[in-house]
């Protein structure tokens, strides 16, 4: 196993804890692993590729914690994994990229000041799964953003905002283009927007761990476009003065 600082070809373990923090990785080859943890203001640039139809798969572990927290991943090839945790005073944002197939992206952002989070994802490929989970542990977050695109067959999108006390002004947007498509969704609180958008053929949208889609709180919105054939949309809306919008069929 041969280990440099800043490229390798086998495993990295990269470990900060001072007051501004960097971290660059880039990794080519089978079988990579790559563990960040960071705390203060961090930031961390993570490349893995071990080529399309090879063997072995990137894994990529993150953790950073304080304030102005960056994470962005471009991870190629198959069989790629990333875990991105983010726990912020301050904003965080976090930013992956995957191509290929079997890709799973595994995100977390939690606030315990009135702050923001953002979570950029890009799929490419078959079999892909994008989870994202935003929570503040305060009244007057600034609101949660999530943005997933996937591209291909078979693909996943689930994202959790708020909760039932503290989440308000949160964004959900998903983009599926391909067949077999599942969008997941379960916001709470108040004036959050979810747009969700799926082209191709036996297309669903529902809850995280039900049939149903919630959005649960007042002056919530929701629009929803599904294209082509054997679209499925199952969707709740549960407090006061909230929009629901769904197109379906060729348009």
């Amino acid at each position: 196993m041969k280990k440099v600082i800043l490229s390798l070809s086998a495993a990295c373990a990269i470990t900060t804890a001072f007051a501004q923090n960097q971290a660059t990785l880039d990794q080519s080859g089978n079988s990579q692993q790559a563990t960040i943890k960071q705390a203060g203001q961090n930031q961390a640039l993570v490349t893995q590729n071990n080529g399309a139809g090879t063997a072995g798969g990137n894994i990529l572990t993150s953790s950073q914690t304080g304030t102005f927290n960056y994470l962005k991943s471009t991870q190629s090839g198959t069989t790629n994994t990333a875990d991105f945790k983010q726990y912020m005073q301050g904003s965080s944002y976090a930013t992956s990229t995957q191509t290929g197939t079997s890709n799973k992206i595994t995100s977390e952002q939690a606030s315990i000041t009135r702050t923001s989070a953002s979570g950029y994802f890009t799929q490419d490929g078959t079999s892909n799964e994008a989870t994202l989970s935003q929570v503040d542990n305060v009244d007057g977050q600034g609101g949660t953003l999530a943005t997933f695109k996937q591209t291909g067959n078979s693909n996943v999108a689930s994202i959790k905002q708020g909760d039932a006390k503290t989440g308000d002004a949160n964004t959900a947007t998903i983009t599926q283009n391909g067949n077999s498509n599942k969008a997941k969704l379960e916001q709470l609180g108040v004036l959050n927007n979810a747009d969700f958008s799926q082209v191709g053929n036996s297309n669903v949208i529902k809850g995280l761990s039900g049939d149903v889609a919630l959005q649960n709180g007042t002056s919530n919105n929701l629009t929803i476009s599904q294209t082509s054939n054997f679209n499925t949309a199952s969707v709740g809306q549960t407090g006061m003065g909230n929009m629901g919008n769904i197109q379906q069929g060729n348009q």
